[in-house]
C-alpha cells in the first residue's frame, strides 16, 4: 500500500512540473487560504493586496513561478505566486446565504483534505499531529527574515 501512495504521489508531482501556467485572458482562483499581490516577483517586493480563497483574478501575463493578475474589477494589477492559483471555479455552497464552514475549511476541502479526512487519519495511524499544529501557527516577520538572509549573507536575498 505504501507503495502505491508513494508511486501516487510521484507521478502527481511530476504532472505538476509540466502542468501549462495560465495565459493572458485566462481567468484563475486563488486556491489558499490567503494569498498575497505583490508589486514584483521578489519575496520582499511590497505588498498589494492579501486575497482570499475562491477570489477571481484576470491573468495578464505568468511565468514559470510567478502570474500577473488584475482584480478588482481590472483596476490595479500585480504579481501573485503561480502555486497559489488556479484554474478551477471554486464555489462554496451556502445555505439560506450563509456559508456553514471557515475559510480554512473551505481550503482545505477544496484540496481534498476536510475535517472526516484529518480525524479518519488521526485514527488510523500512529502520527503525532501535534507538531504540525504548532508549525501551523509559527510565521517570521519579513523584516526578520530579510535581516537573516542579509547578515548570513546567504543567496536569494531580494
Amino acid at each position: 500500500m505504501k507503495k502505491i501512495v508513494s508511486i501516487c504521489i510521484a507521478l502527481l508531482s511530476f504532472g505538476m512540473l509540466f502542468a501549462a501556467a495560465p495565459v493572458k485572458g485566462d481567468t484563475v482562483y486563488v486556491a489558499v487560504r490567503k494569498a498575497e499581490v505583490k508589486e514584483g516577483t521578489g519575496n520582499f517586493d511590497k505588498v498589494i493586496k492579501t486575497l482570499n480563497y475562491g477570489d477571481k483574478l484576470s491573468v495578464l501575463g505568468a511565468n514559470t513561478k510567478w502570474v500577473l493578475v488584475s482584480f478588482d474589477d481590472s483596476k490595479k494589477e500585480g504579481w501573485i505566486p503561480l502555486a497559489s492559483v488556479t484554474t478551477k471555479k471554486i464555489v462554496a455552497s451556502a445555505n439560506k446565504g450563509k456559508v456553514n464552514a471557515s475559510a480554512s475549511e473551505i481550503a482545505l476541502a477544496g484540496k481534498g483534505f476536510s475535517e472526516e479526512v484529518e480525524t479518519k487519519y488521526k485514527t488510523t495511524s500512529k502520527l503525532d499531529y501535534s507538531a504540525i499544529d504548532r508549525l501551523e501557527v509559527f510565521s517570521v516577520k519579513k523584516a526578520d527574515l530579510k535581516n537573516f538572509i542579509e547578515e548570513g549573507e546567504l543567496l536569494g536575498a531580494e
